[in-house]
């Protein structure tokens, strides 16, 4: 699973220099059906579920790529705050800088770059199908 880092500011209306609740709540829930119409009307990404966070920058969606076979979460504040094509782009593709390896081999979810050598070649023999000792 990978996780999509969190890059721009979240930009809403003013009035007289004050940024209002209703308009950030409206450009909150539009960003969101978006987001939600254009995975659901989607050929090969499908949402399957949420993630718990104790933030709202660490609730996430977990999304389905079916082409690639792989799963990908996002947070729910990088989905307000990204632009659409963007997001579904690294969704679709799985290329983003932004983007870091998760997976879940013991047990847990835990980022593939704090691996060491030995797991990261247990990691690739799975995705191989070798499950033999040497």
């Amino acid at each position: 699973m990978t996780m999509a880092m969190l890059e721009m500011p979240v930009v809403s209306k003013r009035a007289g220099g004050r940024i209002k609740n209703d308009d950030v709540q409206m450009f909150i829930e539009e960003k969101l059906n978006a987001f939600d119409a254009t995975i659901e009307g989607h050929e090969f990404l499908e949402i399957d579920g949420d993630i718990s966070g104790n933030t709202p920058q660490e609730h996430a969606l977990k999304i389905i790529n079916h082409k690639l076979e792989a799963a990908f979460s996002i947070s729910i504040d990088a989905v307000i705050r990204q632009d659409l094509e963007h997001v579904v782009s690294a969704l679709e593709t799985g290329i983003s800088t932004r983007l870091h390896g998760v997976t879940r081999i013991v047990g847990y979810y835990s980022r593939v770059s704090n691996w060491n050598k030995s797991k990261i070649g247990e990691l690739n023999d799975r995705h191989l199908g070798r499950y033999s000792v040497k």
